[in-house]
């Protein structure tokens, strides 16, 4: 482009050029046929542009506004639950839940039925015998009472006597 061209473009297509500038872009663009090409072709663009922009400016409706800031309050925030019972994780991690509880519940089932505390256990001993109870008052009497006790329940017979400590 030549410089006479660039300087007076806008004013000739807007239409507010001055009189002296508006001789000279007239003149440049009557010697120059590259430059009125150009001219012509941007006064298409111009006029395309134009038929493009609205006559007036568009508001929204009335209420629009309203509209909007009630549908913002009526769209609340999900509860903390919500995570775990709407989305991708909280199914994972409720069928993580229920595979341990079916490994758990397996490995339990596969224990068995053996007490923890069998027959030859002493706590299971003097829990069922008739033998006499240490009450606490005396410890030499005590220890001498459970020995008693578990040495009768162990061999069978059970003694008559309480044996004389040498305390």
């Amino acid at each position: 482009m030549h410089r006479p061209f660039e300087d007076g473009l806008e004013d000739h297509l807007s239409g507010r050029a001055a009189s002296e500038n508006l001789k000279q872009f007239e003149q440049h663009l009557a010697g120059c046929a590259e430059c009125r090409a150009q001219a012509e072709a941007m006064r298409a663009h111009q006029q395309l542009l134009n038929e493009l922009r609205s006559p007036e400016m568009v508001d929204p409706a009335p209420g629009f506004y309203a509209r909007v800031m009630e549908r913002i309050e009526t769209q609340k925030t999900g509860s903390f639950w919500s995570i775990f019972l709407e989305s991708a994780f909280g199914m994972r991690l409720m069928y993580a839940s229920l595979a341990l509880f079916f490994v758990l519940g397996s490995a339990v089932w596969q224990m068995g039925g053996s007490p923890a505390i069998d027959e030859a256990n002493p706590v299971s001993i003097m829990a069922g015998s008739d033998l006499p109870a240490a009450t606490g008052d005396d410890p030499g009497r005590d220890r001498t009472v459970v020995l008693t006790n578990l040495v009768s329940l162990s061999s069978g017979r059970p003694l008559d006597s309480l044996p004389v400590s040498s305390d």
